[in-house]
């Protein structure tokens, strides 16, 4: 197993090089996914040294979703130079000598990066066809082939971005698992898009349920599986198995968008600030939710989650004059948060992992209750109460399914 304990990775994303180089410091991570749309090669290879270094966890993700990009820093790794960007043809994926030249080329960046295990390059998922599902088995094939054969001795992931209709209904899912076990790598990285509006599954019984058990079936089919474009929905995930989950900054980083990666699509609007607290799973948006909280004169203390980087808003008078900056410490918050999402569930066996779940789940929801007696429901728009009553449920399918010893056992693995 590459990872022995549950295990947080910084998703590479804006101002990722700044964010990642500070959790190092503080060792507030366990590594690192890279990535070619934000940063150059260059840049990237320095910064996987500096990873490599201090002992933690190197993986680049190589974005072959939609391989045609404007982005500067893409244009400057080998194999989007040659096999894609403006000029990408769908013949480099379809004809097995140019879809193998394609392989080595992303090898031989994730060499030079000194990666810890190797993870495929993969086209988006977004429809149980045929050709959709050839496609992605043929590119992980050849990957997988070529990186055992001529790469170096380590673990080979398989990258699985899917869209969450695919995956949203159990006969479909079983179908969709079939296929994309039959390459049989060391694991899986997987990363599952959503509608607009609801872009992760923070909610939406059958969404959530979905896409837990799709990690779940994974560990039990004995892959380790890292969860991409993740955020506290780790809670879940730990507590059926899963091995590692990645988020890190900006909104990108916590929901799998493949228009990200279309052209022209920059998205980035006002800013807004959130605070994260895992007292209540949830950001709440500091000037219409800490504010509102402050100002009725509930004792904001309590939604507070500890870290190094808090004290600038509620070492504050009130939240009003709070100059936290959402390019420094609330990301850095968000980062440790997430890291001690991880250490929570170490050391326990699924049953146990199941328990803390549930007992955290029951204690935000708690808290949300009591906050509602100081403010209305609509004060508090940005927490997706739903997740306390949804969530639960979805424990305990999860506790009934695997009810079995050998089940359990197989989760533990």
């Amino acid at each position: 197993m590459m990872f022995d304990e549950p295990t947080y990775l910084i998703q590479f994303g804006y101002n990722g090089q700044t964010i990642v180089k500070r959790a190092l410091q503080n060792e507030h991570t366990d590594g690192v996914i890279l990535s070619p749309t934000d940063y150059e090669f260059e840049n990237s290879t320095q910064l996987a040294k500096q990873v490599n270094n201090s002992g933690r966890t190197v993986l680049f993700d190589p974005q072959y979703y939609i391989p045609r990009t404007e982005r500067t820093a893409a244009q400057s790794y080998p194999y989007f130079k040659s096999k894609g960007g403006d000029e990408f043809e769908t013949v480099v994926v379809q004809r097995k000598p140019q879809r193998e030249d394609l392989c080595r080329e992303i090898i031989s960046v994730q060499d030079e990066m000194e990666v810890d295990a190797y993870i495929s390059p993969a086209r988006h998922i977004d429809a149980l066809v045929d050709r959709k599902i050839n496609e992605w088995k043929d590119l992980t094939n050849s990957f997988i082939k070529i990186a055992r054969e001529e790469g170096r001795d380590i673990p080979v992931f398989a990258s699985l971005p899917v869209e969450g209709d695919v995956i949203s209904h159990p006969d479909e899912r079983n179908e969709f698992l079939d296929y994309v076990t039959s390459p049989n790598p060391d694991g899986f990285y997987v990363s599952v898009q959503y509608e607009m509006g609801q872009r992760y599954p923070l909610t939406g019984a059958q969404d959530v349920h979905a896409y837990v058990d799709l990690m779940k079936s994974l560990r039990m089919n004995q892959f380790e599986v890292i969860a991409g474009h993740s955020h506290q929905i780790a809670h879940l995930l730990f507590a059926c198995g899963v091995n590692a989950f990645a988020s890190g900054h900006y909104k990108n980083t916590k929901s799998f968008d493949i228009g990200r990666w279309e052209p022209d699509d920059e998205g980035f609007g006002r800013t807004v600030i959130y605070y994260y607290s895992d007292e209540i799973l949830n950001d709440i948006r500091v000037e219409q939710g800490l504010q509102n909280l402050h100002a009725s004169g509930f004792d904001i203390s309590r939604i507070r989650t500890p870290s190094p980087y808090d004290n600038d808003l509620f070492a504050s008078t009130s939240p009003e004059s709070s100059e936290w900056k959402l390019s420094e410490a609330s990301w850095d918050h968000y980062i440790y948060a997430c890291y001690e999402i991880s250490r929570k569930y170490r050391g326990q066996t699924i049953q146990e992992k199941i328990d803390t779940a549930k007992e955290h789940i029951n204690t935000g929801s708690e808290l949300y209750d009591d906050m509602l007696n100081y403010v209305n429901e609509d004060e508090l728009e940005s927490v997706d109460s739903d997740v306390f009553e949804q969530w639960a449920s979805i424990l305990e399918i999860v506790e009934e399914e695997i009810s079995n010893p050998l089940k359990k056992e197989m989760l533990e693995m």
